[in-house]
């Protein structure tokens, strides 16, 4: 996939751009022949990939040091593309305990929890993160009830981005089966995505390490230099 193909990925289009600073930050390229350059943007891309797959390992290493046995995690995935009963298949095959909730229980449920994971498609300046629909509600119901949030992101996910509120992003839209008939009249909002502000949220988990969400900026600055 290429950012022609899906044009409001946060996390591709902000990948796309340190892959481009990874592989030709060096002049050296501007004087090269071709196949030189070829050879080396090929080598360079290569390593940028590793760097990339072994960023999840580091992400878990240093998350389970937060998880202690017997402990309750509230994980977000969800519809349209049934990700959350994929997720819940697949640590039923862990033999992991595991209960499948619909969005409008979090609340409900938030006081059996002892932390909440999520993921993010983009982390931005302001130490927050844009991901799919549901991640602020869930964030706001667990900072008023005390629960700490913890995110998961590559540091590639980092994007230059400073939204202001909900509406200050690309938009992104998902299609909406409510499995009747909607009137044409009534308009159904398919917004993909909401955005969370850095203060309910804990720590970032990332490749560059345990991160606070105040912390980002810096670390955005030292990526793109």
């Amino acid at each position: 996939m290429d950012q022609a193909s899906d044009k409001t990925s946060i996390s591709l289009t902000a990948g796309g751009d340190l892959f481009m600073r990874y592989v030709t930050r060096t002049s050296a390229v501007e004087y090269e022949d071709f196949n030189s350059a070829k050879s080396r943007f090929l080598e360079r891309a290569g390593k940028f990939g590793e760097i990339s797959y072994k960023a999840r390992k580091i992400i878990a290493m240093l998350g389970q040091d937060f998880i202690s046995n017997g402990c309750t995690i509230l994980v977000h995935e969800g519809r349209p593309d049934r990700s959350g009963i994929r997720f819940t298949n697949e640590l039923a095959k862990l033999d992991v305990p595991v209960k499948l909730l619909i969005d409008l229980v979090v609340a409900y449920s938030m006081d059996e929890v002892d932390m909440v994971f999520v993921g993010a498609d983009g982390v931005v300046e302001s130490g927050g993160i844009i991901n799919m629909m549901g991640t602020y509600q869930i964030a706001l119901v667990a900072k008023s009830m005390d629960k700490p949030v913890y995110v998961a992101a590559e540091s590639y996910k980092f994007a230059r981005l400073y939204p202001l509120d909900q509406k200050d992003m690309v938009p992104a839209l998902r299609p909406v089966d409510f499995g009747v008939p909607i009137p044409s009249k009534v308009e159904v909002e398919r917004s993909a995505r909401d955005y969370t502000p850095p203060q309910y949220l804990t720590l970032l988990f990332t490749d560059l390490g345990v991160l606070t969400p105040s912390v980002v900026s810096d670390e955005l600055i030292q990526l793109y230099l």
